[in-house]
């Protein structure tokens, strides 16, 4: 009897034209019995269903009539012979059982199956890493959420109202030291004003100098001389006013005689009183001739000399005015930074009340979170604070709190907590944060974050191993996730509980795990 393929017409055991085989019983087992038709190499090969094929795959055929019966070698504890000779026995019987034969082995209730003589094969180790539950100091910790700001941003104005801008040297984001120049506005109409301030200071340090140096000779000189003339003129007044009151006096006479009229009496008195006018004038201009004498043998009076030296000091002044205003017109950085905003245009005209930039100092930035009024009182300085998230390279940096704002906002109820931040290229003011504050420690378990499985309801599983190195199964609940990759455990495993680490993804409650140290 050999069985075949109905699709493909192959047997389902190797067989060639000249073999076939019977399936037969000996001992309690269903053998297949493969031989040629020359008796030679005869072999019993029991059957499972790793050679059985689908019960519609196959059919049975009869032995063909010249189908040799001679013997074969010896298979079991029976010969050849007899095992051929009971095969062609049940034949018929197994041709007309074999689709019930075959449906009972792949069929989950098959008697074989459940045969006290198979033997269930044992599932193969899987091989795992482990890990210890482990317990150590957690920091339990406060999220907040907030804005990058400058921690001193430094306004750049020009007091030089007015004034076009000319030139602009830096831009937003450059780096610029204390005392950069940033921009140049136009100063020609003050460099004129200058110019005149300039010569006036020479003019009345000149005069000083001449004060200071005294009078000359040739001017003592000539003061003498006016003294002399002055003199004379005087002596000659005198001289008139005498012959003017001898005219008057004999003028009178005659006019008592009525040999004169009252009319030529008149003019002679009007002489007298011109005369003794310039005798007084000349009196007068002696005295100036000899005071101008006795200054300049004197020298120059010390109030002069002060009044030359104002002057002088009050030019000087105009000049470091118009210095001062010329020097306005370059805009310089007043402290080294970074350039925050331009606000400064080509072209546009000066205004005392305008920013032209605005200025980071030292590239400082600070967090500003905002703290619900119930958890401030757990934030002090100098605590640490993770950043947790922003549009940097790192996944977190760390800062310090600087300062705990006395105030809490009366709409809000929250109050600011201001963070010191290291130096972060990517970090910008203006960008929205979170951050965590470590505010206690507390003693706990922790546990790696690749050995749990996260579940849907907020716990994890973890596969515990047991002493047979089987795993159990655990529904861990957790707590803070630690920076280092760890996470922790608030229920569900115990300290020094062996987990596994690699392959829990593979595992099911029960498995049998090989430990890969």
């Amino acid at each position: 009897m050999v069985m075949r393929d109905r699709k493909n017409n192959n047997s389902f055991l190797p067989q060639t034209d000249k073999q076939t085989f019977y399936i037969t019983e000996s001992e309690g087992e269903f053998i297949a019995v493969e031989y040629d038709k020359d008796e030679k190499d005869a072999k019993s090969v029991p059957l499972n269903s790793i050679n059985y094929q689908s019960k519609q795959d196959l059919t049975v055929e009869e032995p063909s009539p010249k189908q040799p019966t001679q013997k074969v070698s010896e298979i079991q504890p029976k010969s050849a012979k007899n095992l051929l000779v009971t095969g062609i026995g049940l034949g018929l019987l197994l041709a007309l059982g074999i689709n019930y034969l075959f449906s009972s082995i792949y069929s989950k209730e098959s008697t074989v199956a459940a045969s006290e003589n198979e033997v269930i094969p044992q599932a193969q180790p899987k091989t795992v890493t482990m890990v210890e539950v482990t317990s150590r100091p957690i920091e339990k910790t406060l999220e907040a959420s907030g804005t990058v700001h400058a921690y001193e941003l430094i306004p750049v104005m020009t007091p030089a109202t007015g004034l076009q801008i000319k030139n602009i040297l830096a831009d937003e984001g450059n780096f610029v030291n204390q005392g950069q120049v940033l921009a140049k506005l136009n100063n020609s109409t003050l460099q004129a004003e200058l110019v005149q301030a300039e010569a006036t200071v020479r003019r009345v340090e000149a005069r000083l100098a001449e004060l200071k140096a005294g009078a000359r000779a040739e001017e003592i000189a000539r003061a003498r001389e006016q003294v002399i003339s002055a003199k004379a003129s005087l002596s000659q007044a005198e001289s008139e006013l005498d012959l003017v009151k001898k005219r008057v006096k004999r003028n009178r006479g005659l006019k008592q005689e009525g040999a004169i009229s009252l009319d030529r009496l008149d003019e002679i008195l009007n002489q007298e009183k011109s005369s003794r006018a310039n005798l007084d004038q000349a009196k007068a201009r002696l005295e100036e001739a000899k005071q101008q004498l006795a200054e300049l043998q004197a020298g120059v009076r010390p109030e002069i000399i002060s009044q030359a030296k104002a002057e002088v000091s009050q030019a000087k002044g105009r000049v470091q005015y118009i210095q001062a205003r010329i020097q306005e017109t370059i805009v310089t950085a007043p402290v080294s930074g970074i350039v925050a905003t331009r606000n400064a245009r080509l072209g546009e005209i000066t205004s005392s009340s305008e920013t032209l930039f605005s200025i980071i100092e030292d590239g400082k930035l600070e967090l500003r979170l905002q703290v619900p009024e119930t958890l401030i009182r757990a934030i002090k300085p100098e605590q640490k604070v993770r950043i947790l998230n922003g549009n940097f390279q790192v996944p977190s940096i760390m800062g310090t709190v600087r300062e705990v704002a006395p105030i809490i906002d009366g709409d809000s109820r929250q109050g600011t907590v201001k963070v010191d931040l290291p130096s972060q290229p990517d970090l910008k003011p203006g960008m929205f944060l979170r951050a965590e504050i470590a505010t206690s420690q507390i003693q706990g378990k922790t546990v790696p974050t690749k050995a749990l499985l996260p579940q849907a309801d907020g716990t994890a599983i973890a596969f515990v191993v047991q002493e047979n190195n089987t795993v159990k199964a655990k529904s861990v609940e957790i707590g803070e996730i630690l920076p280092d990759n760890s996470v922790e455990v608030l229920s569900g495993l115990e300290s020094s509980d062996r987990i596994v680490l690699k392959g829990a993804a593979y595992l099911k409650d029960g498995d049998l795990v090989k430990i890969n140290k």
